[in-house]
């Protein structure tokens, strides 16, 4: 059995469970507090509730794109506009068996949220990440190959939130069928073919 072993401590503004849609921050109740950083998870200091964790095994994503109208959000509540974004998966709370998919915000001076981010993400998704190959992995396949590559135009044509397509994007990378330049690659290209017969 692995022991927890403390890694780093550093004082930031967070928000454990952030909800929200598309590009827009829905919560604005920034905590200012301790997070500590173990081998094993990240722990914040929730005040008179006592401690939120996130396993670091349920991380599924460290540092997507942080959209302007957030980092606004953050100067203006916490003073700084480095925002470190932290996908992961939590237990459901209205089914045990389920998990839900949730986002911790994490803002800090840059040298610290810089720091975070090149720390944490060769230890998250060490389980692998590869998820099949979605609905809306397939849409977006088809709307790269048709040339049709800014989500603001895709997320009208095949109705889906914004955030939802760029993790979708980040899965066809991941499985080696789209390159960052949002083309598909020799791979994506058979596998569309496929989809398409």
């Amino acid at each position: 059995m692995t022991q927890e072993q403390g890694i780093a401590k550093v004082e930031l503004n967070y928000i454990t469970k952030a909800v929200m849609m598309g590009n827009s921050l829905y919560s604005n109740d920034w905590q200012k507090g301790v997070m500590y950083l173990t081998n094993m998870n990240l722990w914040f200091s929730m005040g008179e509730k006592g401690w939120s964790t996130i396993p670091l095994k349920n991380i599924t994503m460290i540092g997507r794109e942080v959209p302007d109208a957030l980092k606004m959000k953050a100067q203006k509540a916490t003073g700084t506009n480095n925002v470190l974004i932290v996908d992961y998966i939590h237990p459901s709370s209205v089914s045990q068996q389920s998990s839900a998919a949730s986002i911790a915000l994490l803002a800090g001076s840059e040298p610290v949220i810089n720091s975070l981010k090149a720390y944490l993400m060769p230890l998250c998704g060490q389980v692998s990440k590869k998820r099949t190959i979605s609905e809306v992995d397939k849409k977006l396949m088809y709307m790269f190959y048709t040339g049709v590559t800014e989500f603001d135009k895709i997320n009208f044509l095949v109705g889906v939130d914004i955030s939802t397509l760029e993790e979708s994007f980040e899965n066809l990378k991941e499985n080696g069928l789209c390159d960052s330049s949002k083309s598909l690659t020799t791979k994506g290209m058979s596998q569309l073919k496929k989809m398409m017969a």
